[in-house]
Parts: C-alpha cells; structure tokens; sequence
C-alpha cells in the first residue's frame, strides 16, 4: 500500500533527530516568521538540545544552536532575549532558554524566498479554533486556515 512521502520523512527524522523533531520541524518550518525575513536569509537553526526530563510533557529550557554568518554573530547576540521571546511566544511556553552561535563563513541562501506570512492573520486563524477540542478537525482547520493565508500572501 502506497504511504505519503511525508509520513516516511516524519518517521526517519523523528529516529534522526528523536523526540524534540517536533519542536525543531517547526521551528524550521516558522523560521522566517519567528526571526524576521532580514535574519531568515542570513540564518538557520542546526540544532536544539533538551536537558534530561523524563516526567514534564513538554520539553523545556532547550538550547538552540543557530548558524548565521561570522559577521552577524555579535550584532544577532545582541537580540538573542527578542528572538528567544519570538520562539518561545510561537510554542506558548520555555521552549528555549538559551541561543548558541556556530558561525560559518557563509550560509548559501535559498533559491526563492517566499514573502512572510501575514502574522496578523495567522493569529485570528490559531484564534478561531482555540474553542475547538484538541483533535483531526482542530488541526485540519487551522491547517487549512495557515494554507489561505499563506497562499493570499504570496499573490501579493
């Protein structure tokens, strides 16, 4: 029987990276929305890092490992609390307590840059089903909902 390739992706990354794939996919997913466009370019986050807590459901205080650009290390420090209130705001809890630097000399850029989503937008979509239970539908809504607002940004 034929499975989705993202299903297999997800089953692959989840044995590569363990149990924190979740947290990392979106992060990698969100990056242009949580950092900002200008620091999207120019950045990547490469690894997140949890200390040991077997009973909390959620992991907590992770260190997250970004590579940007050696020039861009001491001005991105100087917004390492922004950006781990931006990450921590977009999980809705202490995903991160701490950002470290691998520098590089360079970070290729990609092709095509998608324009950022409407943020705005974006919110009144988590907003709109809040209400809902957890379950398929919730997330299919909102899903669907991040689809739209992603595609009507993109037209623009």
């Amino acid at each position: 029987m034929p499975r989705a390739l993202s299903n297999a992706i997800g089953s692959v990354a989840r044995r590569a990276v363990g149990k924190d794939w979740d947290v990392y996919a979106a992060l990698l997913e969100r990056w242009a929305e949580i950092v900002g466009p200008e620091y999207a370019q120019a950045t990547a986050p490469v690894k997140i890092s949890f200390p040991h807590q077997p009973l909390e459901p959620k992991r907590r205080n992770g260190t997250l490992t970004v590579r940007l650009p050696r020039g861009l290390a001491l001005e991105f420090s100087f917004k390492v609390d922004v950006m781990k209130q931006r990450i921590n705001g977009y999980f809705g809890y202490d995903a991160i307590a701490r950002i470290a630097f691998d520098p590089s000399y360079e970070i290729p850029a990609p092709p095509h840059q998608k324009p950022p989503p409407n943020l705005e937008a974006l919110d009144n979509v988590r907003q709109s089903t809040r209400s809902l239970e957890a379950g398929d539908l919730k997330v299919a809504l909102e899903k669907f909902g991040e689809a739209i607002v992603k595609s009507s940004s993109s037209h623009k």
